[in-house]
């Protein structure tokens, strides 16, 4: 099975998990959660550097509803089409986009630097926040948000210069008070993806 069978059949998985997400009930509350991401609960914070070598921190964008993704530049085919997904959905938005803060976090810090990063984002949409920084950081966040594991990368650049990183595909979207709301996977259409970004700015 080659790499983009087994990214598919990755992002179908994810898409059975996700709508069971969202058919659950969304219980919210104003009580800051730290410890995994859980629906009706706020994102967990961190600190990270962004593509303008800048520390960043999630409550920076205080009062902003959040998109929130995890991939890497090097990706051959789901990071692009969720980066196109999310552009393409904020586009239809229209003025109600620019209230969104759009987030990409790395899972390859070795290759991904501010500068890959920028360059990166320049093709999908400029206005996001890209981030990375070291590995021991990026590993607490990665685990936090289920987004991937320390081990699997290390072991994925031990075994050839040209490499893939194993992550998640699912994009989170969260509140004003950055409560998570709703996940999305990039197989699903423009349309559902506005829709939730319409739902989610109204909440």
């Amino acid at each position: 099975m080659n790499i983009t069978r087994l990214l598919a059949a990755a992002v179908l998985s994810i898409a059975a998990i996700t709508i069971l997400f969202m058919a659950l009930p969304i219980k919210s509350t104003e009580e800051p959660h730290t410890g995994v991401v859980v629906s009706g609960r706020r994102l967990p914070d961190f600190t990270l550097i962004s593509q303008y070598n800048q520390s960043f921190s999630l409550s920076k964008v205080a009062g902003r509803p959040v998109i929130l993704f995890f991939g890497y530049t090097g990706c051959p085919d789901v990071c692009p089409l969720a980066m196109r997904k999310i552009s393409e959905s904020l586009k239809i938005l229209g003025p109600k986009s620019e209230d969104f803060a759009v987030i990409f976090i790395t899972v390859d810090p070795l290759r991904d630097t501010p500068s890959t990063l920028s360059r990166w984002l320049s093709q999908y949409y400029p206005k996001a926040i890209a981030l990375t920084g070291d590995l021991e950081e990026l590993g607490k966040v990665w685990k936090t948000y289920g987004a991937a594991r320390v081990e699997d990368y290390e072991s994925a650049v031990r075994r050839e210069d040209t490499y893939y990183v194993s992550h998640s595909a699912v994009i989170y979207v969260a509140d004003r008070n950055h409560v998570l709301r709703r996940i999305l996977t990039p197989e699903m259409d423009t349309e559902t993806f506005r829709q939730v970004l319409e739902e989610v700015y109204r909440s």
